[in-house]
Formats: structure tokens, C-alpha cells, sequence
């Protein structure tokens, strides 16, 4: 009896012993557990370093903007049987609008700017393509794959620049001069409506021969790009006479909405009027309308009349 109760007391605080003073056996480089923990601490970087993922908002404001400098290198206008080699759209067959939305992509692509910036030179973009795509006239035998390429490269870079605006939760505080922004909006107002503008190339595409001294204005069928500088200038001096008149009863909130949403209108003024400036001026052409210039002025000083706040 007394070696079964040697041996019972032998094997139960033994193996109790044994099994609490048993050592873990050490990790494996390389394991699961490893693995685990790595995945724990955010790792997997390795030798690499962090690897910083992009926002769909800034993805899509990159892709839209190398898709925008791709786009002018394709042909914009077709002419010909063949139509080979094709008239691309960098070149002076779209007045400055291919060249205009080629550096403007490029812009999007290599610089990140502000939220306002983005959206405007976007839209800016988005616009003079889609009003130029409109004088050719979507009938017309003689548009090319360059011209809905960008007209899609510029849609894919608004929505991207407004999932940016949407995305952010830390917007920066934006002050403004008033009589300055005021002083843009009107100006590019009246140049779309009072001064003269040079007749679009979808004029010369069509066969028209343009009578010698005939001017028109930027609402013209003909030219139309002053249309959407009235929209955007209309826009921008409305909710800046808001701001001046009740600036007590507009909430902070608002007041910085309507702040950037200005600042954007004039951004994407300056891309409009800018484009026709470039085709007219840098580009040679014969006929220089003073809308453009005006315009142009008009959409500088709206932008840089709203800054960011300064915390002083």
C-alpha cells in the first residue's frame, strides 16, 4: 500500500509541477504567432517602410489629371479620309483649349493643392472642354477620341476633387477682402456680357467665313465661353453680397462654405478665360477678344481675394 500511495502522490503534483514549469517554446521567425503580431503592430512594412495609401478623392484627381495630359496628345480634330496623322489637341486646332486642359492635368498630377484649387481647375477644365465639344458640335464628323477622352478625364477629376472637399474633416479657416472678391466677380460678369470675344475655332471648322471687323460677345452661339464665366461670376458675387450685407445673421459654417465655393469659381474663371487668353495670344492667332482678358483679371482677383485665415 505504500508504494501505490508513493506512486499516486508521485504522478499527481508531478505532472502539476511539470506542466507550470514546462518552458513555451520560443517563436519562430516566421510563424503564425509571428505573423499575428507583426499584423498586430501594423506591420508587414518590412525593409519597404510605411506605405501611404491615397484617398479615392486624390486618387481620382491623379488619375483624371494624367488622363487629361494624355488626352490632348490623341487627335481632337479629324480631318480627312483617313484622318492620319491626326491634328492633336495640344496643338492650335482646339484655340488654346487642348493646350489648356494639357497643363492643367499636368497640375492636378504633380501638385497637391488646396481643396478649392482642385475642384476649380477641375471644373474650369471640365467646362471649356465641354463648351468647345459643344461649338464643334457632337454631329460633326470632325471630332476626335482626344476630345471625349478629356471631356471624361475632366469629369473623373470633379468627382475626384469633390470627394476630396467631402472626404477632409480639417478644412482651413478662410477670410476675405470683400470689396476685392466683389470687384472680380462683376468684372468677369461684364466681360461676358458687354465686351468682345474671338470667335471660336468651331467657327472655321464649320466653313463659316467670318465677316472683317465682326465682334461678339462671350454668350454668343458662336463663342459661348462667356457663358459659364457669368454662371460661376454670378454665383461667386451673390454669396459675396451676402456676406457683406448680413455677415452677422451667415453662421460660421456657412460662411467658410460659401468662402471656398467662391474661391472655386473664381479658380475655374481664371482656367475658362485663361485658355481663350492662351489661344489668342500665345498661339498667334489673328483675332484677340478683350472679354477673355478682362475675364481672366476679373477671376485672379476673386481667387486671391479669399486666403486662409491667419491665425494672428
Amino acid at each position: 500500500m505504500n508504494d501505490d500511495v508513493s506512486t499516486t502522490e508521485s504522478n499527481d503534483p508531478m505532472s502539476q509541477d511539470t506542466a507550470a514549469e514546462e518552458p513555451q517554446e520560443p517563436m519562430v521567425e516566421g510563424s503564425p504567432e509571428a505573423a499575428a503580431e507583426d499584423g498586430d503592430d501594423g506591420g508587414g512594412a518590412g525593409m519597404l517602410g510605411d506605405i501611404e495609401i491615397p484617398s479615392t478623392g486624390r486618387m481620382l484627381v491623379g488619375i483624371g489629371g494624367a488622363a487629361m495630359a494624355l488626352s490632348t496628345l490623341f487627335s481632337w480634330v479629324e480631318i480627312g479620309a483617313d484622318s492620319f496623322p491626326n491634328i492633336a489637341g495640344v496643338g492650335d486646332s482646339t484655340d488654346g483649349i487642348g493646350l489648356a486642359v494639357f497643363l492643367v492635368g499636368l497640375s492636378l498630377l504633380l501638385r497637391h493643392k488646396s481643396m478649392a484649387a482642385t475642384l476649380g481647375l477641375a471644373l474650369g477644365a471640365f467646362g471649356v472642354t465641354l463648351t468647345w465639344i459643344m461649338l464643334v458640335g457632337t454631329d460633326n464628323d470632325v471630332l476626335g477620341f482626344g476630345a471625349w477622352l478629356g471631356l471624361a478625364a475632366t469629369a473623373v477629376a470633379v468627382v475626384g476633387a469633390l470627394l476630396l472637399v467631402y472626404e477632409s474633416d480639417e478644412r482651413p479657416s478662410l477670410d476675405f477682402h470683400p470689396m476685392e472678391g466683389a470687384l472680380g466677380a462683376a468684372l468677369a460678369i461684364a466681360a461676358a456680357i458687354f465686351l468682345d470675344w474671338a470667335l471660336a475655332a468651331a467657327y472655321f471648322l464649320g466653313g463659316g467665313n467670318p465677316r472683317l471687323g465682326e465682334v461678339v460677345n462671350g454668350l454668343n452661339s458662336d463663342v459661348l465661353f462667356g457663358l459659364p464665366v457669368l454662371i460661376l461670376g454670378g454665383i461667386a458675387l451673390v454669396f459675396i453680397v451676402e456676406l457683406i450685407s448680413v455677415p452677422r445673421m451667415v453662421l460660421e459654417g456657412r460662411r467658410q462654405w460659401l468662402l471656398m465655393i467662391s474661391q472655386t469659381a473664381g479658380m475655374a474663371i481664371v482656367v475658362i478665360a485663361g485658355s481663350n487668353v492662351l489661344g489668342s495670344a500665345i498661339l498667334g492667332f489673328r483675332s484677340f477678344g478683350s472679354g477673355p482678358l478682362v475675364a481672366l483679371v476679373g477671376g485672379i482677383i476673386l481667387t486671391r481675394s479669399i486666403r486662409q485665415a491667419s491665425n494672428h
